[in-house]
């Protein structure tokens, strides 16, 4: 009979871990630190994003003022070759129109060059907070999987383990599970093995007499030390 309690108390520890795995389950708080890298990933591609896209509308910005000042300058080159008048002050006003129109397309051009070294660059940024999104999106997925798988064989390993105590229950006197039971509820575990005469349960070391009641399997034996339920494993003795 001893020998089941000390099944039960197997399946007992097995029921305990598991409902320990299933509520310090380290995927989680894995979990919950991805998700909390994703969404400040998502909120530094989203100002990338909108970094790229400020580009473009100063790029276009600036190609449609090279693009008017070129008309304007046209504009102007047309006054100054078709007037036939030969005005000099109205020439050099003229000419001298054009110059500025062509050194402010000119300033131009090179920010828009700028711009576009800068597109250039936040668009390879773009893509890298990118990759890193769905990288983490894909973990995320993995782990939660992972989790999910984790805690459904937690659940099926304690359901088997209040199977076993149920059928091992059945086979022992009430009163020797009841003692077994609040021995359980005080210390823990209600039974031990002695092994080389030392109880499992307290790790101390038990007498002769109590090791060579235990061999005679007549009565119910108790630990020295501790009080728990003992029984001798032949095994290794």
């Amino acid at each position: 009979m001893i020998n089941l309690l000390i099944e039960i108390q197997k399946n007992m520890g097995i029921i305990k871990k598991n409902k320990k795995d299933i509520k310090e389950d380290s995927n989680v708080s894995l979990l919950k630190e991805m998700k909390k890298e994703f969404e400040a990933e998502k909120l530094n591609y989203k100002n990338i994003d909108n970094k790229f896209k400020k580009i473009e509308e100063d790029m276009k910005e600036l190609e449609e003022k090279i693009s008017k000042l070129k008309g304007d300058i046209k504009i102007d080159e047309n006054k100054l070759y078709g007037d036939m008048k030969y005005d000099l002050k109205f020439m050099e006003t003229l000419e001298k129109s054009i110059k500025l129109k062509e050194n402010d397309i000119k300033k131009l051009e090179e920010d828009s060059l700028n711009l576009m070294y800068e597109e250039e660059n936040t668009s390879k940024e773009r893509s890298k907070s990118r990759k890193k999104l769905m990288d983490l999106k894909e973990k995320f997925y993995n782990c939660k999987e992972s989790s999910s798988e984790n805690r459904v064989r937690a659940k099926e390993n304690i359901v088997k383990a209040e199977g076993n105590i149920k059928k091992f229950e059945q086979r022992i006197p009430k009163e020797l599970l009841d003692e077994f039971n609040e021995l359980c509820s005080v210390k823990g575990t209600g039974a031990a093995v002695i092994s080389k005469g030392v109880c499992s349960g307290c790790k101390m070391k038990v007498s002769a007499v109590t090791v060579d009641d235990i061999k005679k399997n007549k009565h119910i034996v108790y630990c020295d030390n501790c009080g728990r339920i003992v029984h001798y494993n032949h095994s290794i003795e």
